[in-house]
């Protein structure tokens, strides 16, 4: 007999059936969108926009159309997304496959805003002075001096950027 306990085998399921089930369709379908719609908010409004505002909800009208509620963090925020409301309307069909988004609203939130990563920056490492020879010797025979600085400076940087550590480098 073997040693291993005899279990029957599971049956794997789309986690969206069981989803489903749990939530009801209507409220899958309306996390779905509203997922969606978050991911990509920066695309639709602008990344200024967007660290100011966020959408938060989708509420189904009687008319079969659908209301975006959208929280903003000043009163300002709520006056643009009104006038920006066609262009928001027709973003939101491009980006997230909103066909029936009738009314767009907005509610005051403090603190509102997708707050999208800003990539550090780069430092230059120091380059020594025997390697800016050798890239002053290789520019020397450009006749004209402002040709022959900008021609320094341009492989000076690619030096530097080509030695710093960047984002996905693995030391």
């Amino acid at each position: 007999m073997s040693r291993h306990n005899k279990r029957p085998h599971s049956h794997l399921t789309g986690l969206q059936s069981g989803l489903t089930a749990l939530l009801g369709e209507d409220s899958l379908e309306q996390l779905i969108g509203i997922a969606r719609l978050r991911r990509a908010w920066p695309h639709i409004v602008g990344p200024m926009m967007a660290g100011r505002t966020e959408p938060v909800s989708i509420e189904h009208l009687s008319d079969n159309g659908i209301c975006l509620w959208v929280a903003v963090d000043h009163p300002i925020m709520a006056q643009q997304i009104r006038f920006l409301r066609d262009d928001i309307r027709k973003a939101c069909f491009k980006h997230a496959r909103m066909t029936n988004l009738h009314q767009i609203r907005s509610r005051v939130q403090p603190g509102a805003g997708i707050k999208v990563k800003v990539k550090q920056q780069v430092k230059a490492v120091p380059v020594t002075f025997s390697r800016k020879r050798e890239l002053a010797l290789g520019v020397a025979c450009i006749k004209d001096r402002t040709l022959r600085r900008a021609a320094f400076q341009a492989r000076l940087a690619q030096l530097a950027y080509d030695m710093a550590p960047h984002e996905g480098d693995h030391e």
